[in-house]
């Protein structure tokens, strides 16, 4: 681990350090704006984790050029974000953690504001707000708020899906409002008791937020205090296929978490069938999941602990069963 000195203080009264990971690949272009984010924070008392992940543009060098005793570096081979996040969490000092993409700006009073709603309500263990969404030139190409607009697909009957609810956790089952892993704020009991990202390209934000919900309290700040920035080499972009695989492994991992408790109590267990078929969208991949999930229920009957993960670990599996997605 690479550390920088300037011997910059803390203020008194922020006692509480928060730790940010940045995984950084090859994002040479936006990376000094993400760091420079962070050093902006009204919030003083942080630690900037940067996980370098075998980036071969100019990135390192630019996150090099920033002199700061609170930023750390780590140079590591490509793994996959997942990967970098975590090996940044296990790093991590903070009793509060968050990710920043190196991608993405988070607004100055993004940290103050945000720890400040969290000390208010202890119960609460994972926060996200509302977002600014930006193109690459960083002109502001709308504000995402939440479940309540820029909705991944067309939902016919909201009056009868999960949106109904207006509520975070039951929109979080319809779709990852939250939009990326920049978006997180939570507490270190939080990332003990779930533990970190899983092996997934696309959606293991989703993931994650979703294993939060079940244990948690979660809460949106309606105020957009991160750029999210959509470019051509964003993730999500480069491979249809698997995020489509991805997105039924979701609801075929998660979706009984909640049972009991969001659906199938004992009143409105039949409306809940109704609200999951208006709300789930497989986009022609209904197969992929009931087959996720048939591995699943045998292998936890057998007495495998997370049997999906399996799928996410077994690569010959996976892209066998890549080939019955239909795009």
């Amino acid at each position: 681990m690479f550390n920088f000195f300037t011997g910059k203080g803390q203020k008194e009264e922020e006692r509480e350090l928060v730790s940010i990971i940045i995984p950084s690949y090859n994002h040479e272009l936006y990376i000094a704006d993400a760091i420079q984010s962070v050093v902006n924070q009204t919030y003083s008392n942080w630690e900037l984790i940067i996980v370098d992940d075998g980036s071969t543009d100019d990135s390192i060098a630019k996150i090099k050029s920033f002199k700061d005793e609170r930023i750390y570096l780590i140079e590591q081979e490509n793994q996959g974000a997942h990967n970098a996040i975590n090996r940044g969490l296990k790093q991590a000092k903070g009793e509060y953690l968050a990710v920043l993409n190196s991608d993405d700006i988070y607004e100055k009073d993004r940290i103050s504001f945000m720890l400040k709603e969290m000390k208010k309500r202890p119960e609460i263990g994972f926060m996200c707000s509302y977002i600014c969404v930006i193109n690459s030139n960083g002109k502001e190409l709308g504000i995402k708020k939440g479940w309540k607009n820029m909705e991944p697909w067309i939902v016919p009957h909201k009056e009868l899906s999960f949106a109904a609810a207006d509520g975070f956790k039951m929109n979080l089952l319809m779709n990852n409002f939250t939009s990326t892993t920049s978006n997180f704020l939570f507490t270190r009991k939080l990332f003990e008791k779930i533990g970190g990202m899983r092996n997934l390209r696309f959606v293991h934000d989703w993931d994650f937020a979703l294993r939060a919900a079940e244990v948690a309290e979660c809460v949106i700040v309606e105020k957009p205090l991160l750029k999210y920035r959509v470019h051509e080499s964003n993730t999500i972009s480069s491979n249809r296929k698997w995020m489509l695989f991805e997105i039924a492994w979701i609801w075929a991992a998660n979706l009984e978490r909640f049972y009991g408790s969001l659906l199938f109590g004992d009143e409105g267990a039949r409306k809940d069938i109704i609200s999951i078929a208006e709300s789930l969208n497989l986009q022609g991949n209904d197969k992929i999941l009931w087959i996720i999930k048939f591995f699943i229920d045998a292998q936890r009957k057998s007495g495998v602990v997370n049997p999906e993960e399996i799928l996410l670990e077994d690569e010959a599996l996976r892209k066998r069963l890549l080939e019955y997605v239909e795009e």
